[in-house]
């Protein structure tokens, strides 16, 4: 299997630096994309050890298990964990946590792992699908029709988790199990990018830029952003499979 990918984590007008982080090991199969809460340094510290842990999980798994349920929430398990520990070693990072979504491909068959809200889209000729739902409180407000979507929208508290890697001794990921066509490809991207380019603005540059190599569309979305004035980090991380 071949595959284009390509990642940019921009600070933005955030004030404290980049508490996001994209990884990738093509090898494996296995890219992450987190973004940390909790300030400085928890925030960049927390998403650093979840995303590296969670990486290194999947790698140990075989081929044959790299998909399994199991498996993955083990993977995020073992993350919870190594985030918890760091915080109760250090008062400085007390408090901290982060959404961890990652794209677990063997071949062009793959699963999304996702908690928090970092979302993942799948995108393809004059389409685009949000595979994730939000793990936050307006989310959740909505999806029990306390809020209006017009609500949801100006809900004061939208940057609440609800679900978060490190926060509680327990974390369970959403599973989204998924076959990547070589014309289609993901955009993985932390909130900061699409507050600043919701899904309908999102939508025309992707498909757009049909046919343009990762590169290229990880920098057309995340420009985008930057040009929305967002006040987060902003990082994204597009795959493309060219040929199985």
């Amino acid at each position: 299997m071949r595959l284009d990918w390509f990642a940019i984590s921009e600070q933005g007008a955030h004030p404290h630096g980049n508490d996001d982080v994209a990884l990738g090991v093509p090898d494996t199969g296995v890219f992450v994309v987190a973004d940390g809460m909790g300030g400085r340094p928890g925030g960049a510290q927390a998403s650093q050890i979840a995303a590296t842990v969670f990486v290194e999980a999947v790698r140990r798994a075989t081929v044959a298990d790299r998909l399994k349920t199991a498996m993955l929430q083990g993977a995020v398990a073992e993350a919870n964990t190594a985030v918890l520990a760091a915080a109760a070693a250090d008062p400085a990072l007390a408090g901290m946590g982060t959404t961890l979504t990652a794209a677990v491909l063997v071949q062009n068959y793959g699963r999304i792992v996702h908690v928090g809200d970092t979302r993942a889209y799948l995108f393809g000729r004059g389409w685009v699908q949000q595979l994730t739902e939000d793990h936050t409180l307006a989310a959740e407000l909505l999806a029990r029709r306390y809020l209006s979507e017009e609500g949801a929208m100006r809900f004061p508290h939208q940057n609440i988790l609800s679900r978060a890697v490190g926060t509680r001794a327990t974390v369970e990921a959403d599973l989204v199990t998924l076959a990547l066509e070589p014309n289609e490809a993901l955009l993985l991207a932390t909130d900061g990018l699409f507050k600043a380019v919701p899904p309908l603005a999102l939508a025309p540059l992707l498909t757009t830029a049909d046919g343009a190599d990762a590169r290229t569309l990880c920098r057309t979305v995340v420009d985008a952003a930057l040009n929305g004035a967002p006040d987060d980090n902003v990082t994204a991380l597009v795959l493309r499979i060219l040929d199985v």
